[in-house]
């Protein structure tokens, strides 16, 4: 308190000076017309920027709240337009193998999940049991062989790819009927094995390799890949090749699940054998 007293006894001129000032200022604007209206609009140009000031502030703090309430109608419109409802559309197609006397019906589907990248790679179509889809039933796109079915729900199936250590498809070389196993072990997912080879058969570099039609998955004549190394192995009954698969299963849209309609007649016929 002490040097407080000591501080404005020091410098009470100026607190004086300043309250003198001020007396004189407001006569001046009370008594003279134009300096009041000047201070005036002075002083509601000044309150006009801070009050706008504060209300960007304000405004800037309450967005998340906005933002927020605006995704939540946004969300409700969303789900109001048709592309939110689930398609479940039954476009099936037919072909006719005049060959082996066969009918196989063909259901397209939408690929919603994929992998590449792992050791064992599987996908996931919009297809299911409501859509005839089942279990051990191939999937191909195009020509092309994907995979095959190996769990089915009501909407959806779950499709083991070519690229998974428990794939093992049936093949052949197109130019000589030569049956082949084809496997992947990894890697580069456009390039898999031709196994058990057999030591009289000549492998070129671009042979085409395709579907035997021996197993139940995949009709006959599917394009797998072509030959693009191989190797002959001096101490085994069968030489290996390397197949540069057809399919990009990096790039999967839409595919077809291959229905054999006559499948249950085969495993009845099968069955019967067993029984006996």
């Amino acid at each position: 308190m002490r040097n407080l007293f000591l501080f404005l006894r020091e410098h009470y001129f100026y607190f004086l000076f300043l309250l003198l000032e001020s007396f004189s200022l407001i006569l001046l604007f009370n008594y003279n017309e134009f300096q009041g209206s000047s201070l005036y609009a002075v002083s509601n140009s000044v309150s006009g920027s801070v009050n706008g000031m504060f209300n960007g502030i304000s405004e800037y703090f309450s967005l998340r709240k906005t933002n927020r309430v605006l995704v939540e109608e946004m969300a409700k419109l969303h789900s109001r337009i048709p592309e939110a409802f689930y398609a479940s559309d039954v476009n099936i197609f037919y072909k006719k193998d005049t060959i082996v006397k066969l009918e196989y019906k063909y259901i397209s589907a939408k690929v919603i999940s994929n992998s590449t990248n792992k050791r064992n790679n599987y996908l996931m179509i919009n297809k299911g049991t409501l859509h005839g889809i089942e279990n051990h039933m191939g999937v191909i796109i195009g020509n092309k062989i994907v995979g095959q079915v190996v769990s089915v729900s009501p909407h959806f199936s779950w499709i083991m790819s070519m690229l998974n250590k428990d794939s093992r498809i049936s093949g052949k070389f197109k130019k000589n009927n030569q049956l082949v196993n084809v496997e992947w072990s990894g890697g580069n997912y456009r390039k898999g094995q031709v196994k058990e080879v057999p030591k009289h058969v000549r492998m070129v570099k671009g042979d085409t390799i395709i579907t035997s039609g021996n197993s139940e998955i995949f009709p006959e004549g599917l394009l797998i890949g072509t030959i693009s190394d191989f190797s002959n192995l001096q101490d085994e009954n069968f030489n290996n090749g390397e197949i540069f698969f057809s399919t990009d299963f990096n790039s999967l849209g839409y595919v077809e699940v291959v229905v054999d309609m006559m499948r249950k007649e085969k495993d009845d016929l099968k069955a019967s054998f067993k029984a006996h």
